[in-house]
């Protein structure tokens, strides 16, 4: 009795630690009021419709299920972040009947302000894709079973909150979701252990990794001025106005020489 008893304990602990890992409020769709699922806001300009789903679940006792109308379903819930650390985004989701263009990421960090970050590349695939344009990045269309989507980003620096967002489009897509994590990665992490940056000079502008997107990047020419102070946009760093040389390029305590 006592070893059961301990095994509760032991497995009750671990889901509350699990819990509490997820920053998201309501992330199964357990809780309704009036029709709509707790913490999460609805930003829809379509006919289209939700209900609290009860026997197709992928966890709990409840699924989300929206029915596409004549345009996009947009849900989202916004939830704090610290610039630096590295966050996993979890989806999961089941289409249920569509046309291929049914469901979709669509997540951003943003300002207190609500203004967005204009992500670098591959963060803008990931977190509106996979595989994103402005028109295409629509999950696999896989019907009939639960799926799952996910991807870890950092949080860039300037940027205070985290737009955690899915969409569901026109009739006749009918998708389920379910089961959503949006929580800091604690493990599996790497640690640059190299004392410089990994800077490519591309025509006019440096491609700068290693770095988080925001960054301050420090230019210094051969003799020690300070040439150029940018911020990391995009993954790069704007060279248009330098001339030809040596340059020493540093962030934080990583540099590396590059010749223009």
């Amino acid at each position: 009795m006592k070893k059961i008893t301990f095994l509760l304990a032991f497995v009750a602990c671990v889901a509350f630690a699990n819990a509490q890992d997820n920053l998201l409020v309501n992330p199964s769709f357990e809780s309704w009021t009036g029709g709509n699922p707790d913490g999460w806001t609805i930003v829809s300009t379509t006919n289209g419709a939700n209900s609290q789903e009860t026997s197709k679940v992928k966890s709990g006792a409840s699924s989300f299920k929206v029915t596409g109308g004549t345009g996009t379903y947009t849900v989202n819930q916004s939830v704090p972040v610290v610039a630096g650390k590295t966050y996993t985004i979890t989806m999961k989701y089941f289409i249920d009947n569509g046309d291929g263009t049914d469901a979709r990421i669509w997540c951003n960090f943003k300002t207190a302000a609500g203004v967005f970050w204009k992500m670098n590349l591959n963060d803008s695939l990931a977190m509106k894709g996979p595989n994103a344009t402005a028109t295409a990045g629509y999950f696999p269309d896989v019907r009939g079973s639960w799926e799952t989507y996910t991807y870890d980003v950092v949080a860039p620096v300037g940027y205070e909150l985290m737009n955690f967002e899915f969409r569901t489009y026109k009739s006749p897509a009918v998708v389920y979701w379910d089961n959503m994590f949006f929580g800091e990665k604690t493990t599996g992490l790497s640690t640059p252990k190299a004392s410089t940056l990994e800077v490519l000079v591309s025509g006019k502008n440096l491609l700068v990794k290693n770095v988080v997107e925001g960054s301050t990047v420090e230019i210094f020419s051969a003799v020690g001025s300070k040439v150029l102070t940018s911020a990391v946009e995009n993954g790069k760093v704007s060279i248009a106005n330098l001339k030809g040389g040596l340059y020493v390029v540093r962030s934080g305590k990583l540099t590396q020489k590059i010749m223009l």
